[in-house]
């Protein structure tokens, strides 16, 4: 076998953390150094390991500027000949998006993207850090991953990026993929694939991401809501629908108002399993959405359909969306 070299990209999270003098975490104090010290691959004498520190700090402050910046380290390593798999570690608060944004933003031919993070601390009894890291460097290092996008190793599962969500705060198996399950497993340095997705097309990148906003909705939710995030200055909205993509019926003036304000508004379900659909007939069904203008977003989530609108909305006009949203799902 060809020696393989792997490039871990760190970016701080719990994988990365620190205790601090009250014995709080503190996310991203670790250096990716450190953290690669801890996991041995002596045995491995076919993979080379580097590890480049590009962003210290907690998820839930990494933003769309990181992101931008995240995707072009991550284009240069993949068309380098030399690199044949990159891991990324990351915080698991909001590790789905930035998997995501990577998926549709990458195009991977020779080179694979992984991934990971931990849900304990490596100072934590049960850590599971350092068994997540090398889990997700023996993936990155296996020539099949090069053909499946980007994934997320944890917990010795390898899930699609598209699919992937977190499920538990806490626990070790705190991410799956609900409806798919996982694509496979990691054992040791094997790595076993069940299934193989389909990967859509990936999406030019602007240099700026422009800002998308989400709602949330339930009983009784104000139509207040949308008329904020127009007056915020959006210029798209996700609305994370009931069932199978409803809203209150006193949201469709409202809606009316954004669309006519020049919002791109996508319409996603909140069920953690099955897409919108077109099934009733009702003031503030999705056919009611649609014939206003809504676009109905099927198998993302809300977090995923907001950064894939807001790539789209970096280089393109309202008028190409609909099909370059096409473009990234794949056929069934």
């Amino acid at each position: 076998m060809t020696k393989r070299h792997v490039v871990v990209l760190t970016t701080g999270g719990t994988i990365a953390s620190e205790p601090s003098a009250s014995g709080l975490n503190i996310s991203g104090a670790m250096s990716g150094e450190a953290l690669l010290e801890r996991v041995a691959f002596s045995e491995n004498e076919q993979l080379t390991v580097e590890v480049r520190s590009i962003l210290q700090k907690p998820s839930n402050a990494v933003d769309l500027v990181d992101l931008v910046e995240m995707a072009r380290i991550c284009k240069r390593l993949a068309i380098d000949p030399d690199v044949d798999g990159i891991v990324v570690t990351h915080g698991t608060d909001t590790l789905e998006e930035t998997a995501h944004f990577l998926d549709i933003t990458l195009s991977l031919d020779h080179c694979a993207l992984v991934v990971t993070g931990s849900q304990r601390a490596p100072h934590e009894a049960g850590s599971d850090a350092f068994r997540n890291l090398a889990s997700a460097i023996s993936a990155a290092a296996e020539p099949v991953m090069a053909r499946l996008g980007v994934t997320v190793v944890f917990n010795e599962s390898i899930y699609a990026a598209r699919h992937v969500r977190k499920l538990n705060s806490y626990q070790v198996q705190g991410f799956g993929a609900p409806g798919y399950g996982p694509l496979g497993y990691v054992d040791g340095h094997r790595v076993h694939l069940a299934q193989m997705p389909r990967c859509g097309a990936s999406l030019p990148l602007g240099d700026v991401l422009p800002r998308v906003d989400i709602l949330a909705v339930y009983l009784g939710a104000s139509p207040d809501l949308v008329d904020a995030v127009v007056a915020g200055g959006a210029r798209g909205l996700i609305i994370d629908g009931l069932g199978r993509g409803h809203v209150p019926p006193t949201w469709l003036d409202a809606i009316d108002r954004a669309v006519a304000a020049g919002l791109t508004v996508m319409v996603v379900s909140s069920c953690p399993e099955g897409p919108v659909n077109t099934r009733y007939e009702f003031p503030g069904s999705l056919v009611s959405l649609e014939a206003r203008g809504c676009l109905a977003v099927r198998d993302l989530s809300a977090r995923k359909a907001r950064l894939t609108l807001a790539v789209l909305l970096s280089t393109t006009g309202e008028v190409d969306i609909i099909a370059r949203l096409e473009e990234t799902i794949p056929p069934p």
